[in-house]
């Protein structure tokens, strides 16, 4: 049924878009592992595209987010879904009909209808009709049936009709309506498409239908349609053990005890966890008398009663053992030779090692493999964990706080006059560069000294016009120097244009010089910052004493948690043994309730056996 339960392959109809292309082809791969059975090369196709940006994340997110929601992981697929909402019409819907069901498998009817009312034309024709059947499945958990003409069920739900209509025999069944039910129950086993009727799914909702109408056959005393519906169950199924029951009522009823008997034998030989198997173990006798054969009736009961006598045994042997210490201790290993164990199985969809109960014994097995309990044991070994890692903790801190004592008197030995005399050089030597910079910048401002922040070039070529100046005074005095006025005025121009000079770039040459000086004054803030933080270091070992005081208060807490945690530990074990109590004392009540009608019968049979002797008073 895992396809009824974990409706995936419909999930991945119809979700490629129009156009061809590399994204298409990893879907299509996916799509390939997928309906091949490997989940892990069909999610890893995904996540990979979608790491190399082959497969848009909307795309990919309703493909993943289809996955783990089938695989139980809720909350990271609800992630998922919700991120491709703001992708395209198609995959849009996609993501709000896998949030509906989400919605759905939660209970949340409500959620889940507000999701569906959002989804919008473009919603695949098979995800419409899944949705369809959801419909129908909430309708009939939560009110009473209505009939239905089961060709709408096939138009509207394709595929999905089979469990609809098994669940509609079911329902009308429960509201005491024996013929709808009947008639849900032979238009699944008599009026099923060609296509759908080697599916496994479909097989084994057949079987139960079968079953069902044999029951119903029974109640209504028509024991030739019990048997021929009972036959027509396949024996290879693990729970046909109640057609074989019924089997053997309607054989008996119709008068064929012989019919009966080997059908009880074949029942009796299964394990008693079963109803099924103890009703046979009361029945088979019955039936030896019917053969007129008492001796064999006998035989019968005393084998049932020793094999109920066992079981009886066996179970209250299981019920001394399964303590909430023995549980708490073996719960805590994974041998399996006990009872009750660990295993490790790898979870390839979150790439952990996930903690499962596992038992050999027939009386757990079928508890043991439920959800409730598993997750009942998960939670105790989270506890476990979580006891064991904070186990390792007192130690770790103690050794942290000799660490932080041991800084701290290294510190006070060492750390205060390093850094004393490295901090104080440095600012020594920044007010060394600044004093000057700062007198010179003082200079410079006051006698608006344009030259003295010009560029290199600009104060050679001053130099030099001033120096020819000089030549052409000490030529002109000499008369040595021809057209003396056209010269000056020559040099005057050049001294003029490089003062001109000097002038545009004073602002910006200024502007520079200052930013010296400031990145000066930032950098000795700075220091004289830090000078503070080692003055209060040495003082008070500000960041060892809190992380000393934060030391003493997490072991502290960690006691107290180590104390909830153990007192957790107890009750999710005394619940755990609870549980497994109350099932076994239900198997013990069953079997008690067995042995007593065998052994009533056996006494009954032997009081008629002297009655007929003469032997009784």
């Amino acid at each position: 049924m895992r396809h009824w339960a974990l409706p995936l392959s419909f999930a991945l109809l119809g979700l490629a878009p129009v156009t061809w292309g590399q994204a298409e082809l990893r879907e299509g791969v996916a799509r390939y592992h997928y309906y091949q059975n490997d989940y892990l090369p069909a999610l890893s196709e995904l996540m990979v595209a979608r790491k190399q940006g082959d497969l848009g994340l909307d795309r990919g997110a309703v493909h993943e987010g289809a996955i783990r929601m089938a695989f139980g992981m809720s909350a990271s697929a609800e992630r998922l879904l919700e991120s491709a909402l703001s992708g395209r019409p198609k995959q849009r819907d996609a993501a709000r009909f896998y949030l509906g069901k989400l919605h759905y498998l939660r209970g949340d009817w409500a959620q889940a209808t507000d999701a569906w009312a959002r989804v919008g034309d473009a919603l695949d024709p098979d995800l419409a009709r899944e949705r369809r059947a959801l419909e129908w499945q909430w309708r009939l958990r939560t009110g009473e049936p209505e009939p239905v003409d089961p060709e709408t069920l096939w138009d509207q739900l394709g595929e999905w009709a089979p469990v609809v209509l098994y669940n509609l025999g079911g329902a009308f069944a429960r509201a005491g309506d024996r013929e709808q039910a009947r008639h849900y129950y032979q238009v699944l086993v008599e009026e099923v498409p060609r296509q759908e009727r080697h599916k496994a799914e479909y097989l084994t909702l057949r079987d139960r239908a079968f079953t069902a109408l044999g029951f119903t056959a029974l109640l209504e005393q028509d024991f030739e349609r019990a048997e021929q519906a009972f036959d027509r169950v396949r024996l290879s199924r693990e729970d046909a053990d109640q057609a074989l029951l019924g089997y053997g009522w309607a054989a008996l009823e119709r008068g064929e005890p012989a019919r009966a008997v080997r059908a009880w034998q074949a029942l009796g030989e299964h394990s008693l966890t079963g109803s099924a198997a103890q009703e046979a173990l009361v029945a088979l006798p019955y039936a030896y008398t019917q053969l007129d054969a008492p001796q064999a009736a006998l035989d019968a009961y005393d084998r049932a009663d020793a094999r109920l006598e066992e079981e009886l045994a066996r179970v209250d042997q299981l019920r001394r053992q399964l303590t909430p210490a023995y549980l708490r201790r073996q719960l805590a290993a994974t041998d399996p030779r006990g009872t009750l164990y660990l295993e490790g199985r790898e979870n390839w969809l979150t790439l952990t090692e996930s903690t499962v109960a596992a038992s050999a014994d027939p009386y757990l097995s079928d508890w043991v493999n439920q959800s409730p309990f598993q997750s009942q044991v998960q939670a105790l070994s989270d506890l476990r964990d979580q006891a064991q890692l904070l186990a390792d903790w007192p130690e770790k801190l103690a050794h942290y706080g000799q660490l932080l004592r041991n800084k701290r008197a290294l510190r006070n030995d060492r750390q205060a006059d390093v850094a004393r005399r490295q901090l104080w050089a440095q600012i020594g030597q920044l007010r060394e560069r600044r004093a000057p910079l700062v007198a010179r910048l003082s200079d410079i401002e006051a006698r608006s000294d344009y030259l003295a922040l010009a560029d290199d070039e600009t104060r050679r070529l001053y130099e030099r016009v001033e120096a020819a100046r000089e030549r052409a005074d000490r030529l002109t005095a000499a008369g040595e120097l021809e057209n003396p006025r056209e010269t000056r005025d020559r040099l005057a121009l050049y001294r003029g244009i490089l003062l001109w000079r000097a002038a545009q770039d004073y602002p910006d040459h200024l502007w520079r010089v200052r930013k010296q000086q400031r990145d000066l004054d930032r950098a000795l803030a700075q220091l004289r910052t830090r000078q503070d933080r080692v003055r209060t270091v040495i003082a008070d070992n500000p960041d060892i004493e809190p992380a000393l005081a934060r030391i003493a208060e997490r072991t502290e807490a960690i006691v107290r948690q180590r104390q909830r945690l153990d007192e957790a530990q107890q009750r999710q074990t005394e619940q755990l043994a609870d549980n497994l109590q109350t099932h076994l004392a239900q198997h013990q009540a069953r079997l008690t309730q067995y042995l007593s009608r065998v052994r009533l019968g056996a006494a009954r049979l032997q009081d008629r056996a002297l009655r007929e002797q003469g032997g009784a008073p």
